[in-house]
């Protein structure tokens, strides 16, 4: 609530982050310009100039601007969410996990950030500029509703951002047992299939901003296999040592009980002796 009377206060700088890629002087807009020069294709080049917005309601403005502090003050207290989270949960995590369950408190944002970078720099300008554009009579005009634009951009961001939360998942159920590397690498054409519906429910109703989602997707997948395959080798190590440990405690007990033997066998010789005396 305190970082969404911030974001409401500065409601310029919140809405330019907001409208940036629609700019001419947006980083995507200048490199794809730049790109479409140096290769004298006109089709890599974007046209954010064509993108023109209205309001129809009494209300939008303000409701866009209720909406653009809320998302940015959301995306800002991300971290703190979710560490508050894991001391919510902290208490019922077995002491020698909470090690290890710490891992998840620190990357978890720093995923959610890259995906959401990536989706605002990269998703965004090319859904805005295929949907923005796109016609199938000239006798009809692209006039975008503010909220619609700002639908779409907020959209593929988080479903970005919630995309690249997949190498965590992956480290999660390997880490439990339930996923290994070897059933990841067989089951590879399904999981190319269940990540292009993925795609398709987390994005908007085009074909661009759904490829743009499911590449990164993918590469995060076979990212995954490497992840699986390294806690595999962890826990194979880990269980090479117990078992190692177990056999040296199961020797000790064992030369521990024949020492003992043998000392009572002492024993009962020297009582043997005594009594013959």
């Amino acid at each position: 609530m305190l970082l969404f009377i911030v974001m409401f206060s500065i409601k310029g700088i919140v809405l330019d982050v907001v409208f940036a890629p629609i700019r001419e002087s947006f980083p995507t807009n200048c490199f794809f310009a730049w790109l479409a020069e140096i290769l004298n294709s006109e089709a890599l080049n974007i046209h954010p100039e064509n993108i023109e917005l209205f309001n129809n309601k009494m209300a939008g403005q303000f409701l866009l601007h209720i909406k653009s502090s809320f998302v940015g003050a959301f995306v800002v207290a991300f971290p703190y969410l979710i560490w508050e989270l894991w001391l919510f949960v902290k208490p019922a995590i077995p002491p020698h996990q909470r090690r290890r369950s710490i891992r998840y408190v620190i990357e978890t944002p720093i995923w959610f950030i890259m995906g959401l970078l990536f989706g605002y720099y990269v998703i965004a300008p090319l859904a805005i500029n295929f949907l923005g554009n796109y016609e199938v009579s000239s006798q009809i005009n692209n006039i975008i509703e503010v909220s619609s634009f700002m639908s779409t951009v907020l959209s593929v961001s988080f479903a970005a951002a919630i995309a690249f939360q997949l190498p965590l998942l992956i480290r999660l159920l390997a880490t439990i047992g339930l996923l290994t590397s070897a059933g990841m690498r067989q089951y590879r054409k399904i999981a190319v299939v269940v990540l292009l519906v993925f795609a398709a429910i987390i994005t908007p109703p085009d074909v661009v901003s759904q490829v743009l989602i499911f590449f990164p997707c993918y590469a995060l997948y076979e990212y995954g296999i490497r992840i699986a395959a390294k806690i595999e080798v962890q826990k194979a190590k880990e269980e090479a040592e117990y078992q190692a440990r177990m056999q040296q405690e199961q020797a000790a007990i064992q030369e521990e009980a024949e020492m003992t033997e043998e000392v009572a066998a002492e024993e009962m010789t020297e009582e043997s002796s005594d009594d013959k005396q």
